[in-house]
């Protein structure tokens, strides 16, 4: 097993440390947001805890249009929407695969295997990525 912290020598592994820390809380304040917006926006209904998590974890038009809330599809189509949704979901899939990195580099020991397990994360990295930019921006524009 590694240690909690990186070694000194790997400038790399240092950043992505500390992106994983700074990230997981920038993602827990967007989802704070998230939330705080959606009981405002919804002030005028009581809004069930579902319709608050599609709001804050997924905030897709189809989401937010499939709610009971009047009038809300027009402010989830401007553009500061669809950036939060796109930082949002870019920060948690860099989170979640620099994750699924370093599980592989404690739990694979042979070289080659590790190498090309690497190769695949990065891999379905890049293929979530285009994915989930084209599923934010799908009926946006």
């Amino acid at each position: 097993m590694r240690s909690r912290y990186p070694s000194r020598g790997s400038t790399f592994e240092y950043y992505a440390w500390l992106f994983t820390r700074l990230s997981g809380i920038f993602m827990l304040l967007m989802a704070a947001f998230g939330i705080v917006y959606a009981n405002l926006a919804g002030g005028r209904t009581l809004m069930d805890m579902p319709t608050q998590y599609r709001w804050s974890f997924f905030p897709t038009y189809w989401h937010v249009q499939n709610s009971d809330i009047p009038d809300v599809f027009p402010n989830w189509s401007n553009s500061f929407w669809q950036i939060y949704a796109l930082l949002l979901f870019l920060v948690a899939a860099m989170h979640g695969f620099n994750g699924l990195r370093v599980v592989a580099e404690d739990y694979i020991h042979r070289p080659y295997l590790l190498l090309l397990t690497k190769w695949l994360v990065l891999v379905l990295f890049l293929f979530t990525l285009f994915a989930g930019t084209i599923i934010v921006f799908e009926l946006f524009i």
